[in-house]
């Protein structure tokens, strides 16, 4: 199953208001804090939909509240929001956007948001370490 089928879960029921209706306001709240972030960090909501590759109204309902993330775009979302203003102490936004989807010789050419995507943000982290500490691979 892709991300395009796995777009949209109910929050567990721990987590919804006691009504049932909907995601809780702290997970509204936590969810369009990172999505506002990064998408006046990255240009736009449909750049930040095609970072995580889900559809680009997505990212518009997650603002809203319409719609939680599910757990595995979930995850990407908070890894990339993690990645981003890491890269943005670096870079000025537009290079760290760049950086995102470019090649990387840390990453055995790898793209960052694609090993952020398949295998977490542990190795984009490191890379990014590295660039701060001027290396060279």
């Amino acid at each position: 199953m892709d991300a395009m089928t796995t777009l949209a879960v109910p929050l567990p029921a721990a987590s919804r208001p006691r009504a049932g209706r909907g995601p809780g306001r702290a997970e509204i709240n936590q969810v369009s804090q990172r999505v506002a972030f990064l998408t006046e960090t990255l240009g736009s909501a449909a750049a930040l939909a095609d970072l995580l590759g889900v559809a680009r109204s997505q990212t518009t309902r997650w603002r809203q509240g319409a719609e939680a993330p599910s757990p595995a775009v979930g995850r990407v979302l908070l890894d990339l929001d993690h990645v981003v203003a890491r890269a943005t102490c670096l870079w000025p936004a537009p290079v760290a956007k760049t950086w995102l989807i470019s090649s990387n010789a840390f990453l055995s050419g790898a793209r960052p948001v694609d090993v952020l995507r398949s295998r977490g943000s542990t190795e984009v982290i490191a890379a990014l370490d590295a660039a701060l500490a001027g290396a060279y691979a």
